[in-house]
């Protein structure tokens, strides 16, 4: 009798471990069911009541997978070349920008030189200049004073051999008379005079540069 009663046991908890399973499956089914809505007839509005009845199931959402980065070697190459040509280009320029303000600061130091030795060359001829200026008055009045002791001493011969010299009055008249004026760049005072050939005093003129002094 024991071992009859065991296996009615264990076929008695067989028996109700399924319906326990079987159960449960209702019930997940009868929750599901719940969610999906019956139409027996159409909404009023649509205006069809004879349409027979439809079954709304509601339509899954697919969730869209998030694709995995795809690996581009090539563009990954190009990025590398672009960078390394960026990165040439960029010192090429620096070393040229460097070669150019040192070409720049050199001009700069022989446009300065050039510009002291021309302001050194100007000085030295306005120099010259005045030196030039300075010498022709000082031959210019030692001509005069030559000339006007060799008018005295005729004066003075004049005089002793019983004539009268000629006056001031009758020189200035013969000068505005017969003494032309001519302007000239060989020298600084830029005129030249001489006297005309209709003077009869041409002939005993003497030429200033007589006077100069003789070795």
């Amino acid at each position: 009798m024991r071992p009859r009663f065991k296996e009615f046991t264990f076929a008695q908890s067989v028996s109700n471990t399924a319906g326990r399973q079987m159960l449960t499956r209702l019930r997940s089914l009868a929750r599901a069911a719940s969610k999906f809505r019956f139409y027996s007839s159409p909404p009023t509005y649509f205006g069809t009541a004879g349409l027979p009845t439809q079954i709304h199931r509601p339509v899954p959402h697919l969730v869209p997978t998030p694709k995995l980065p795809v690996r581009k070697p090539l563009l990954e190459l190009a990025t590398v070349f672009s960078v390394l040509a960026l990165s040439f280009f960029a010192i090429d320029n620096y070393r040229a920008r460097l070669r150019l303000e040192l070409k720049v600061e050199e001009d700069a130091l022989k446009f300065k030189q050039a510009q002291d030795l021309l302001a050194k060359q100007a000085n030295a001829h306005r120099k010259k200049r005045e030196l030039q200026i300075l010498n022709e008055r000082k031959l210019i009045q030692t001509r005069e004073m030559k000339v006007a002791l060799h008018v005295a001493m005729l004066r003075k011969q004049l005089i002793e051999a019983g004539l009268k010299p000629a006056t001031i009055e009758q020189a200035l008249h013969e000068f505005e008379k017969h003494v032309k004026m001519e302007n000239s760049i060989s020298n600084v005072s830029g005129t030249r005079l001489w006297v005309t050939d209709d003077s009869p005093s041409k002939c005993y003129v003497s030429d200033v540069r007589e006077y100069d002094n003789r070795e």
